[in-house]
């Protein structure tokens, strides 16, 4: 029976009002700013380090620049002995004079360009306190940051998990309070928001309400099991008869509404009407060979000239005049002059069709 009620409608398979999709948005939004704060973390304290190196680096090259001054005046016999006086009060570890650069990444240079030493160079080893810093702090604070971030984002994935459970549960919480429980067709509460969804798109339909001929004499011989099994066949049989996107709903008891689209045009209705009473007049072998039913309809042509409340009251009297004549039969609601009244159901002659207001 569920292949047969998708072909035709299907109940929504996500929340249609997203109730849960900002708790999902914000959860989705925390988990990036962990991961944000946590890159910003760690690039915040590689900035530190470097900009405290190069401030500590400029300093020192001031400081050279000013020994190198003092070197440019002294004669050059008492350079050599200097350059290491001089570093030590500079702060400048490792003062040497050299006849090139440095090429050691620790060290820094600068040229001497006057004086007696002019064309040598300045080398030192140079001072990095942001590394040294970074070097003695991040092997302990940084595992225990990232830690603290990751337990964070841990919990936020379980915390996503759980709204997405909380969502599938509410999603098929409504799909159980939409459907009737032993057909599975769309229930009353299910039409009513069909009928309002169609207003509010302005999309034009037809209704039909159907109610089953000679239903309690089976639940009175056979037993409500077997009253059962026969709603479930006419159910798939009224069903079979509708199109892609049409709609069939048991609202109560051995009582279905189908909501349609064939033009409104009543010939088209009428032929869906006869199509409809002579599958479901066929013996129900789920009950007994020799078992069947009749099916009276009423037919509201232009569902949409017709406020939701009174579609079903204009149905239901169609319906009523139907069954006013032994049923196998269908009526329309509407002003208009009557026409073939019964289809002919097992040789049983057709009798006038009505139309009601």
């Amino acid at each position: 029976m569920e292949k047969q009620i998708h072909s035709f409608w299907t109940l929504p398979d996500a929340d249609p009002v997203k109730a849960l999709v900002p708790i999902r948005r914000l959860v989705w939004g925390a988990f990036a700013g962990a991961l944000l704060a946590g890159a910003l973390l760690v690039y915040s304290a590689l900035h530190v380090m470097w900009t405290t190196d190069a401030l500590s680096m400029q300093e020192e090259r001031a400081r050279a620049a000013e020994i190198a001054e003092i070197l440019a005046g002294l004669p050059a016999s008492d350079i050599a002995g200097s350059v290491a006086a001089l570093g030590e009060v500079a702060g400048l570890r490792n003062l040497t004079l050299a006849d090139a650069a440095a090429t050691d990444p620790k060290q820094q240079s600068i040229p001497i360009l006057k004086g007696t030493s002019g064309g040598h160079f300045l080398n030192w080893t140079a001072d990095r306190p942001g590394q040294a810093l970074f070097n003695s702090f991040a092997p302990s604070r940084v595992p225990v940051m990232l830690a603290l971030i990751g337990g964070v984002l841990a919990c936020l994935v379980v915390m996503q998990g759980r709204v997405r459970r909380i969502e599938s549960q509410r999603i098929l919480a409504q799909r159980h309070a939409l459907r009737d429980h032993l057909t599975g067709l769309p229930n009353r509460l299910a039409l009513e928001g069909e009928l309002a969804r169609l207003a509010d798109e302005r999309q034009r339909f037809s209704m039909l309400a159907f109610d089953l001929d000679r239903f309690k004499p089976i639940n009175d011989l056979f037993g409500h099991h077997a009253g059962d099994l026969a709603l479930i066949e006419v159910a798939r049989r009224l069903a079979d008869q509708l199109q892609q996107g049409e709609f069939l709903a048991r609202i109560g008891g051995d009582e279905f509404v189908a909501i349609v689209r064939r033009g409104g045009q009543r010939s088209m209705l009428a032929q869906l009407a006869r199509d409809c009473i002579a599958t479901v007049s066929r013996p129900l072998h789920v009950v007994g060979h020799n078992v069947s039913v009749g099916i009276s309809i009423g037919l509201v042509e232009d569902g949409l000239n017709h406020p939701a409340s009174a579609l079903l009251k204009q149905a239901d009297r169609a319906l009523y005049e139907a069954k006013r004549l032994d049923g196998a039969a269908f009526c329309f609601a509407g002003a208009g002059k009557a026409s073939l009244a019964r289809e002919q159901i097992s040789g049983i002659p057709p009798e006038p069709l009505l139309a009601i207001g």
